[in-house]
């Protein structure tokens, strides 16, 4: 009784299973049938097909369907297990009772155990107490009913409309026609589109097409959409056009007469990149942790690191591999299930290189814009040893000698120490390194020659060395170079003297030739030493035979030159000295000659002990007295470091003589900054730009939210902008963190002393960038936007001070580029305007008018001209990507947006659609071309005025400094004009009493004007400042001394010029005209920039407006007023006559203002500033009127002066 019970219950969910999947598969069939007899409404419609007989078929082959699935559904569901793991899983308090019961039940008709009939009798009394029936619930077996129900009304309705339905007669005479149609062409038929581009559906008739028709789209989802599709002209086309396809499709062209049969388009998609991670996991010795990067396309790490490059891919693939430049390729394998999906390698980074990511999927497309993904690799640089206290130096045998040096390695040093030879004996000194791991560490020790016994005229060679760990894990040591300590006597004396004319004293010639030998000598240590130091390897290197052959050469070159020396010595003592140094010497070229032969370096350190014993000997051969005179220094790269030495101890003594206060004029030269240092400065300054538009972008953002914060009404709102500020405060603290790194590459040691002041305006910026943080935290959007505020104008700041401070190396490059994209812009807009018009007013006929014909012809050219500004970008990008990273990063992010903005394929889109005659279409594919290139300029014009500069700003300045130097000659005109000459002296020159020129000074101004002529238009503008000082410091020497006294002439006067030249040039009243002077008179009123002493400040200034500049024109015409300024500067010096203020106003002064005007205006069309005041009369004066308008300023001029 019991088991009967449990399979009634069980039967009764069995049935609600059934008539759930019957209902749904009735509506299925229903829908299917329905849908079908609409799509043959039109052909029953069109008299192609007949509708009663057709419903009626349908209606058949619909009730046996209907009849098929009710017998399925009544065979469905005919296992108790399953039924009975339903409603275990519905009802989990069964605790498997029921499976076990149907199990008995199953294998035992007759279950008289009591175990069994417990289990049976628990299974019975849970269906009592629970509705089995509900492991299928109502709701849902409603549904389905009404879903059943619903479909066959439909189908119903949808079988009596067809076979109502019957065929128009008046179609009956058209059967020509529908003939003629069927007979249409549609294109693209079948095909296969790339997602998300656009189509083009086109349907060609043989002779008239129809007046209506309609391209019917049915998605994949069943959906359909119906677009009207015109008329081409008078061609009988058809066509229609879809924007945008992202899913397969069918179509069929719709007309009242005739349809065409169904095709069908499938999407597709290229394999292309998502989005690439990298991880690295370092060399052990490093002592870093591996890391990830997530996101990105390069990576820098040191040698030997195991990178990891995971590719997640928009689909699966058949192959992804890497190829090199030089054709190497290698295969991506799959990830495993747990990682993702994509592609992953594992490549050891060893030296530097760029892959392209190639594609390919399994229908064999490949990626259309392969990625490029570039693996830097940086050396184990090993350790670097800077001496900063010691060097060569002259100790006396008492002495201490402190040494010190500073010692840095990049990933921690192992040992250092200190190694110094003194008379044969080696001694080497390990220093206590307590903290390894330190990058950078000063170490220092004592040598004290009192405890070494040290001698007169012996000699401590020394040198600091330093180990790291290699790239392989091996203890690698760096030595630095070898310097000296020569021991010299007590009884060497300094005796003060008489200063001779040149102003140093002259060592005897023995002596001179025995320093020179011994510093020669020395040379030849050091490059033996060096040789010793770099082949450190188990082989020798490719230059070792050609470095041992140099020393070796230098080596008998002094043995050669000990030879001379030797036949002019007649002491029998220094002869003998002599004979030892030769053996030394002999013996340090045999064993060069030796290494040299064999290749190898056994010798070298027998050479060297031989090299150092031959300079210890030299140094025997000075002389043991000097009469010195304290004279004034000059850097000379021909004096020995012996005399510098020795001239850096005499500048120690307290010598009573006063110094000669005369001063030579000598041009002051910056030294031009190391390619290292220059780098560096480049790359602070890429990262300045960038953290400085991150910083924008930010407060832009955190502006419109707190706009909008004050805004929101309800909780929803604001929690929604809290969301967003909190987004914003981690985007804020990434730029923190991004910071705090520029800040530990400024405090690297190579840009420690360099950056200091920046480094400290830095951390200004950082603390604004904390409190804007800290704000964001506690959502206090104004305190955050203040603080943001001025972290980005700090950040501006010092952007700007780098771009000044580092040389701009492509800059060329950059402004040819930007060029290059204002005019593609250009070119587009016209383009754009010329397709709007004619498109408001199209032209009839057949054929294709001539403003169709080009505009065809300009979009070609502009596909043409966008093709070679992307090849221009990627050569950039290739260049600039070592020197410049940050610029080859913004260019290659252009470039990739053009790509994925598809302008090329949208300018080609819209050139067929103007041939095809279709306007509008085509106004919409041009209007995103435009803006793609819009967006193009925009890009290069940002990432080119990180190079250039901005170049408003930079015709802002020009516009000033031009204004400036037009003020101050006019000013010098209207003093020259109205007052005459001022007096004697004026132009800055000496003049004797009757206002003429001494013989000699206008001989000394020739001698400066030729040498002037011959070293160009630099050294020119340089001598006259430099002579005019020279006889203003004569002057000032000569007032006080007799007319006899010797003096030293200036630079630019002779050398044999009579001591009374001096002395007249200071009785005559010269105004002083230092070089500083003469830059405060260049830019002020009084600086005569042509006649006076401001013309190398004036001159200077309109050159540095040519740099300012961008336009070709303008800075040609800055060029041209210069060179006619240095004309008359020339004229004036050269003749000794007034300037000829007529000639002066017309060829500088007018072309000058005009420049000045035309570069403000220039400065005012950029900028957009509207509130500027512009000048009435604008344009310049045509050339046939100016001789007239010269006039008539002229005699408006002499009226006012009358």
């Amino acid at each position: 009784m019991m088991e009967k019970t449990l399979r009634k219950r069980l039967h009764q969910v069995t049935s609600r299973f059934q008539e759930r999947r019957l209902g749904w598969l009735l509506a299925l069939i229903a829908i299917a049938f329905a849908g079908l007899a609409w799509g043959l409404l039109p052909a029953a419609r069109a008299g192609q097909i007949m509708g009663s007989q057709t419903a009626v078929v349908l209606l058949s082959v619909a009730a046996l369907s209907m009849l098929v699935a009710w017998a399925m559904t009544r065979r469905s569901f005919s296992d108790p297990h399953s039924i009975a793991s339903k409603i275990e899983s519905k009802f989990p308090s069964l605790q498997q009772r029921l499976l076990t019961a149907v199990s008995l039940s199953l294998r035992q008709e007759n279950s008289s155990g009591y175990l069994q009939q417990r289990v049976i009798r628990e299974a019975c009394d849970h269906s009592q107490r629970h509705r089995w029936t509900e492991t299928v619930p109502q709701s849902q077996l409603w549904i389905s009913r009404m879903s059943g129900f619903s479909a066959t009304l439909v189908m119903a309705l949808m079988l009596g409309m067809l076979f109502v339905t019957s065929s128009d007669p008046s179609q009956v005479g058209a059967s020509v026609t529908r003939r003629n149609q069927s007979d249409a062409i549609v294109d693209p038929g079948n095909a296969e589109i790339e997602r998300n581009t656009s189509l083009v559906v086109t349907a060609r008739f043989e002779s008239i097409a129809p007046s209506e028709a309609e391209l019917r789209v049915i998605a994949r989802d069943g959906s359909e959409q119906r677009l009207t599709m015109k008329q081409n002209l008078q061609d009988p086309v058809l066509a229609a056009f879809l924007s945008s396809v992202d899913d397969d499709f069918e179509y069929q062209i719709l007309t009242r007469d005739w349809s065409s049969q169904t095709y069908s388009i499938r999407v597709f998609e290229f394999p292309k990149l998502v989005r690439s991670d990298a991880l690295l996991d370092f060399p052990e010795y490093t002592g870093m942790d591996d890391k990830r990067i997530d996101d990105t396309v390069r990576v820098t790490a040191v040698e030997g690191t195991m990178l990891t490059w995971y590719c997640h891919l928009n689909k699966p693939v058949a192959s992804a591999t890497l190829v090199e430049k030089d054709g190497a390729r290698t295969p991506l394998q799959p990830m495993d299930r747990a990682t993702g999906d994509g592609m992953v390698v594992q490549l050891q980074m060893e030296q530097t290189k760029r892959y392209t990511l190639e594609l390919v999927d399994h229908e064999g497309r490949k990626n259309k814009y392969p990625v490029e993904l570039v693996a830097k690799v940086l050396p184990n640089q090993s350790a670097k040893i800077k001496l900063t206290q010691g060097g060569d130096v002259s100790v006396s045998p008492l002495e201490e000698l402190s040494l010190a040096a500073d010692v840095a390695d990049d990933f921690g040093l192992h040992r250092v120490g200190i190694s110094y030879n003194f008379e044969g004996e080696a001694t080497e000194i390990v220093f206590d390194a307590t903290d390894t791991a330190k990058r950078k560490q000063r170490f220092s020790h004592m040598v004290e020659f009192e405890s070494l016994n040290a001698k007169p005229d012996q000699l401590l060679a020394y040198h600091f060395w330093a180990e790291d760990i290699g790239p392989g894990g091996v203890v690698r040591r760096t030595q630095s170079d070898m310097y000296f300590a020569e021991v010299r006597p007590f009884e060497e004396i300094y005796r003060e003297g008489e200063p001779p004319p040149s102003g140093q004293t002259p060592p005897s010639e023995n002596e001179q030739a025995a320093e020179e030998l011994a510093e020669l000598q020395k040379q030849i240590i050091n490059a033996t030493w060096r040789v010793i130091r770099d082949e450190n390897g188990v082989e020798v290197s490719i230059e070792f035979a050609k470095n041992v052959k140099e020393t070796l050469e230098g080596q008998l070159n002094a043995i050669e030159l000990l030879a001379e020396l030797a036949a002019k010595l007649s002491d029998p003592e220094s002869q003998l000295i002599v004979q030892g140094i030769r053996e030394h010497m002999q013996t340090a070229a045999d064993k060069l000659e030796k290494s040299h032969q064999s290749n190898t370096t056994d010798t070298l350190a027998n050479a060297l002990a031989s090299e150092q014993a031959s300079y210890a000997g030299l140094l025997k051969l000075r002389a043991r007295e000097f009469q010195v005179t304290r004279a004034q220094q000059r850097s000379q790269s021909s004096s020995s470091s012996s005399s510098s030495q020795r001239q850096k101890q005499l500048n120690e003594l307290e010598l009573d003589q006063d110094e000669n206060r005369y001063e030579t004029a000598q041009q002051a030269e910056a030294n031009s900054p190391e390619a290292a240092q220059q780098r560096a400065e480049r790359q602070v300054l890429s990262r300045l730009r960038e953290l400085a538009q991150r910083q924008e972008d930010i407060n832009k953002q955190l502006a419109q939210l707190q706009s909008a914060l004050e805004l929101a009404k309800t909780e929803k709102e604001k929690e929604e902008i809290r969301r967003q500020l909190k987004r914003l405060r981690e985007q804020q603290q990434n730029l923190l963190r991004e910071t705090d790194e520029l800040a530990e590459r400024m405090q690297s040691p190579e840009n420690q002393e360099s950056m200091q002041q920046q480094r400290e305006q830095l951390e200004e910026t950082r603390e604004n960038q904390r409190r804007a943080s800290e704000a964001l935290q506690q959502e206090d959007a104004s305190s955050a936007l203040a603080a943001g505020k001025r972290a980005e104008r700090d950040l501006d700041e010092l952007q700007d001070e780098f771009r000044q401070r580092t040389s701009g190396q492509f800059s060329d490059a950059m402004r040819e580029m930007r060029a290059d994209a204002q005019t593609l812009d250009q070119k587009q807009q016209r383009l754009s305007e010329a397709l709007r018009a004619e498109s408001d007013n199209p032209s009839p006929g057949l054929r294709r008018n001539e403003q169709q014909q080009q505009l065809e012809n300009q979009l070609d050219e502009q596909r043409r001209d966008l093709s070679q500004l992307e090849n221009k970008m990627q050569e950039t990008v290739e260049q600039a990507e070592s020197v410049e990273p940050l610029l080859a990063k913004e260019l290659y992010d252009s470039f990739r947006n053009l790509q994925q903005r598809e302008v090329d394929r949208r300018l080609e889109e819209t050139s067929e659609l103007v041939k095809a005659g279709f306007t509008e279409e085509a106004r919409r594919s041009e209007t995103a071309a435009t803006e793609g290139v819009k967006s193009l300029r925009e890009e290069i014009e940002q990432a080119a005025s990180s190079i250039l500069g901005d170049e408003t700003e930079g015709l802002k300045r020009a516009a000033n400094t031009l204004e400036q130097l037009a003020r101050d000659l006019e000013q010098e005109i209207e003093e020259e004009r109205g007052e005459g000459r001022r007096g004697e002296g004026e132009l800055g020159e000496g003049e004797n009493g009757a206002g003429q020129r001494s013989p000699q000074e206008e001989e000394g101004q020739r001698e400066s004007e030729g040498r002037s002529e011959q070293s160009g238009e630099s050294s020119s503008e340089q001598n006259e400042g430099q002579g005019q000082q020279g006889q203003t410091q004569g002057q000032s020497e000569g007032q006080g001394q007799s007319s006899g006294q010797s003096m030293r002439p200036g630079p630019n006067e002779s050398e044999n010029e009579s001591p009374g030249r001096a002395q007249a040039a200071g009785q005559t009243g010269l105004r002083s005209a230092t070089p500083s002077q003469s830059r405060v008179a260049a830019q002020s009123p009084s600086g005569s920039p042509i006649a006076g002493d401001g013309f190398r400040e004036w001159s200077d200034q309109l050159r540095d407006v040519e740099e300012m500049v961008e336009d070709p024109e303008l800075r040609s015409r800055a060029s041209q007023i210069r060179d006619r300024a240095r004309e008359a500067r020339t004229d004036l010096l050269r003749h000794s006559k007034p300037p000829q203020w007529n000639l002066i106003e017309d060829m500088i002064a007018d072309p000058l203002r005009e420049l000045q005007r035309d570069v403000q205006e220039e400065f005012m069309r950029r900028s957009a500033e509207k509130n500027s005041q512009v000048p009435v009369d604008r344009d310049p004066v045509p050339s046939q009127f100016s001789e007239a308008v010269r006039q008539y300023y002229e005699n408006l001029g002499s009226g006012r002066g009358q």
